[in-house]
C-alpha cells in the first residue's frame, strides 16, 4: 500500500512528539516551580552532536548514554543498544527481538525523523512549534525499526520505544495519565484518529497501560497503533507498535511476546 508522506509521517512518528507534547504546557509550569526537574529533562535530552559522535565509535551497534541529574547525584541514563533484530536497555531493564531484515535508527536518526515530523504538525502555528521543541528536549528516542524505509512513501509494521522524564508537578503519575494526556494533545489538534479506551495489559512481564487508535488511510486500509505506557526510574517509558492488518499484526504480536523487563 502506498499513501502520501505525510501521512506515512504521521502514521510512524507522530506519537514521538506527540506523546512528549501531550504533556508540555504543564512542563512550562512545573520548570518555573522545580528547578531540579528543569536540570533533568536538560540534561536527559537529545543531543544529535554529542550522540553522533558516540554512535561513530561503533559501527556494529547504536549504544549510547546520556545523563540526568538528580537532587542527590546523578545517574547514567542509557539509550540502549540496537543490533540487527534486537534492542536492549540495562538503565530501564527491558529487551526485545525484532526480524533481523527490519531497518532501525539510532538516536540521531531519530532525532532527524522527529524534527521533520513536528515541522510537518507544526505548520505555522508558532506556538505548537515551540511545544513541540520543547518536548524534544526532554525526550529520550529510544529505539525505532521497521518492516520498511523509514520515513519513505510506504508504511509497515513497526515497532518504536521513546521515554520522556516527568514529574509529579506535571500531574503524570501512570502511564495511564500520560496517555490521556497525549489522546488530550491529539484531540486538541483534530488528527483524525479514533481511540478505544485505555486498559491495562502485562507485556515482558511488566503491567503497562494500553491506548489503541486507528487511523483510516484510504483504499480500504486501516492503520493501527498501539501505546503501551508505564512510569520507570522517573521516566514515561513507551512502546508504540504499528499494523495493517493480519498479516503485520502478526508480526507485531511476535515481538510483543520477545519484549523482557528485568
Amino acid at each position: 500500500m502506498s499513501i502520501s508522506k505525510k501521512a506515512s509521517l504521521f502514521a510512524m512518528l507522530i506519537m514521538i512528539v506527540l506523546v512528549a507534547a501531550a504533556c508540555g504546557d504543564k512542563a512550562d509550569t512545573a520548570a518555573g516551580t522545580d528547578d531540579t526537574t528543569k536540570t533533568e529533562t536538560s540534561t536527559a535530552g537529545t543531543d544529535t552532536d554529542n550522540t553522533a559522535k558516540e554512535d561513530s565509535e561503533n559501527t556494529e551497534s547504536t549504544e549510547t548514554t546520556t545523563e540526568a541529574a538528580s537532587e542527590d547525584n546523578t545517574q547514567n541514563v542509557e539509550l540502549g543498544t540496537t543490533e540487527k533484530g534486537s534492542y536492549n536497555n540495562d538503565y530501564f531493564g527491558v529487551s526485545l527481538k525484532f526480524p533481523e531484515a527490519w531497518e532501525f535508527q539510532d538516536a540521531a536518526g531519530m532525532n532527524q525523523l522527529t524534527s521533520a515530523s513536528s515541522e510537518a504538525i507544526a505548520g505555522d502555528d508558532a506556538t505548537k512549534k515551540k511545544q513541540l521543541e520543547l518536548s524534544q528536549e526532554k525526550t529520550l528516542n529510544l529505539l525505532m525499526a521497521s518492516e520498511l524505509p523509514l520515513g519513505g512513501q510506504q508504511v509497515g509494521p513497526s515497532a518504536m520505544a521513546i521515554a520522556e522524564k516527568v514529574s509529579l508537578l506535571q500531574g503524570i503519575r501512570t502511564g495511564k495519565d500520560y496517555l490521556e494526556a497525549t489522546k488530550e494533545f491529539m484531540q486538541a489538534s483534530q488528527f483524525p484518529y479514533d481511540y478505544k479506551d485505555i486498559t491495562t495489559e502485562t507485556i515482558g512481564g511488566k503491567e503497562m497501560d494500553l491506548m489503541q487508535i486507528t487511523m483510516d488511510a484510504g483504499n480500504g486500509t486501516t492503520i493501527t497503533q498501539d501505546y503501551y505506557s508505564a512510569i520507570i526510574e522517573g521516566y514515561a517509558f513507551n512502546f508504540i507498535f504499528t499494523y495493517l492488518d493480519d498479516k503485520s499484526k502478526a508480526e507485531i504480536d511476535t515481538i510483543k511476546k520477545s519484549v523482557q523487563f528485568k
